[in-house]
């Protein structure tokens, strides 16, 4: 992969936004600064913020800020119902989930709140037919927390995609099922 910064106005000089006490100070270059409507909604997103922290308000305690990348990390557990009392069946059947009962999943959230982030997780999940068990891990991410290639993968694709899914499938008897990834 790349050791290109993410894609933020974060990460040029010519833009930044800062806040001191009440006030909060925007640098752009004298004759202003082009955005793409990506960087343009950060700046605004990180403009709010300093501006709730200039008036006295927790911007992460009011789950407002928005996290460039986060990474969480679920139990999950294959959902089954019954229909008339017949066989247990799952909602969507997908032959490269095999049998499996159990996943540990992986998702990479580009640009969501924490709260939001984990709604898009939940959301996309049952909609593979599994349910969060345990949350058990989530927490903000950049390039250089993956220095295992097989995960920065995923995380370079969140950053294209928005949000990419792993499930590494727990083996049932006489199965030999990897994990599978799903870009949304």
């Amino acid at each position: 992969m790349t050791d290109k910064p993410e894609a933020s106005p974060h990460h040029r000089a010519d833009v930044a936004v800062s806040q001191d006490a009440d006030k909060v100070t925007l640098k752009a270059p004298a004759g202003g600064a082009t955005l793409t409507a990506d960087e343009a909604q950060e700046l605004a997103s990180r403009i709010f913020e300093a501006a709730m922290l200039a008036n006295g308000d927790d911007p992460e305690e009011n789950d407002w800020v928005r996290v460039p990348m986060q990474y969480v990390r679920v139990a999950a557990e294959r959902m089954e119902f019954n229909i008339d009392g017949g066989e247990a069946v799952s909602p969507n059947p997908d032959p490269e989930m095999g049998d499996a009962k159990n996943a540990e999943v992986h998702c990479w959230i580009k640009d969501q709140t924490l709260r939001n982030a984990m709604h898009i997780a939940a959301g996309s999940i049952a909609e593979h037919g599994w349910v969060i068990g345990e949350v058990i891990e989530q927490r903000p991410v950049s390039r250089a927390d993956f220095t295992d290639p097989e995960y920065l993968q995923y995380f370079e694709q969140a950053l294209i995609d928005s949000e990419v899914f792993l499930y590494e499938l727990e083996e049932t008897e006489g199965d030999e099922t990897e994990g599978t990834a799903d870009a949304s």
